[in-house]
């Protein structure tokens, strides 16, 4: 495998270079996957699939039942102004293991073709018509490179193009009774949010995350502890968000954490990651691969960017101003919480909801003179 040319090297075997490898693979290329480590392995991550990731991983042919623990017909939301129960006909979130998740996905991809080996990548040579990835164990050739090697993005680095903001995460595999929902807790840290997601009666991913870096420890055991469980180790990872304008460089694109597009709302990230490995792949087929991934991933950038803006709605002006000095929030209108459920199922974009947000605001403000 060492000195052999391949069309496609992928750094990184998370869900966004396992999608771009299938992609490939599919297409008739010959691809290597490389990451320093063996699966399973040990993923920091709230492990929940929207609608959005369920309906990628079955046109990749991956059935996410064979991953899936426990499922979330219900999504409790606690606000300061009260909980808000969101339900809908198919589960709103299904919840995985990220290392059995990642584990079953990586032999899916080898069952497809692909080549892997286990090193870690440390250097990058771009030259006319390959580039060279250079391994702590030995150097790799072919004609195009993907960085899906998370957050930090070391492939991120050498090419210059990294995201703009990392928000950080905290999760611990809790023990003690579940109850049968989600639960997303919008008090317990600024600028984010604490989850409880059930994995059996006795079990749950317990976590929590924010924009805004702190010493959250202690919050989350204290929430863990809240809700009659006992953590677990405590593991942190970094979320990467506002993705850089373009999605690469010559010979190398980005994709998944490594170009940061984390949801900044909700802080989802697997289903972007598959969709943009997918979408890195699909590209290769392209007289100008970098050109045409930019075109096919510009619309998620720009709309990701507008989250940004929803996510200082939501966090600051609903959260930390109506619901905790006015005592009222926009989800205790149909309307907001409608327009959840359509952007967890990808049926709404961030655009949408700004367009309409005036509109809450106002009823919002009406409700509350009204109480008054």
């Amino acid at each position: 495998m060492p000195g052999s040319t391949y069309d496609l090297i992928v750094v990184g075997s998370g869900p966004a270079g396992l999608a771009a490898s299938i992609v490939a693979s599919r297409l008739g290329l010959r691809v290597l996957l490389i990451d320093r480590y063996r699966h399973p392995r040990v993923k920091p991550c709230g492990g929940g699939l929207t609608q959005k990731s369920v309906a990628i991983l079955r046109i990749l042919g991956f059935d996410p039942a064979e991953v899936v623990e426990f499922e979330c017909r219900e999504v409790a939301i606690a606000s300061f102004s009260g909980t808000y129960i969101v339900s809908h006909g198919e589960p709103l979130i299904r919840v995985s293991r990220r290392e059995h998740f990642d584990e079953r996905l990586f032999k899916y991809a080898l069952s497809m073709g692909v080549d892997f080996v286990k090193d870690e990548a440390v250097g990058l040579r771009q030259l006319k018509d390959y580039a060279i990835v250079y391994g702590r164990e030995s150097s790799y050739e072919a004609r195009w490179v993907i960085g899906a090697d998370g957050a930090p993005s070391r492939i991120g680095r050498l090419i210059g193009v990294t995201p703009r903001s990392h928000a950080l995460a905290l999760m611990s595999i809790a023990k003690g009774p579940q109850p049968n929902l989600c639960l997303i807790d919008l008090t317990r840290v600024r600028w984010g949010y604490a989850w409880a997601f059930p994995l059996s009666s006795s079990e749950g991913d317990v976590g929590l995350g924010s924009a805004q870096w702190g010493r959250y420890v202690g919050v989350l055991e204290g929430f863990i502890r809240g809700l009659g469980m006992r953590p677990g180790a405590i593991l942190g990872h970094m979320i990467p968000y506002r993705p850089p304008r373009r999605p690469g460089s010559g010979r190398v694109m980005l994709a998944g954490d490594a170009l940061g597009v984390a949801d900044p709302v909700t802080g989802e990230g697997i289903a972007q990651a598959l969709l943009t490995g997918s979408l890195a792949a699909l590209s290769l087929k392209s007289t100008d691969p970098l050109a045409k991934y930019g075109l096919l991933v510009r619309d998620l950038i720009n709309d990701l960017w507008m989250g940004v803006k929803v996510s200082y709605a939501v966090h600051l002006v609903d959260v930390q101003l109506a619901s905790r000095f006015l005592g009222t929030s926009a989800l205790g209108f149909r309307e907001a919480l409608g327009a959840l459920v359509r952007a967890l199922e990808g049926r709404i974009t961030y655009m949408d909801i700004l367009r309409n947000m005036h509109k809450l605001a106002i009823r919002r403000l009406t409700a509350f003179n009204a109480k008054r």
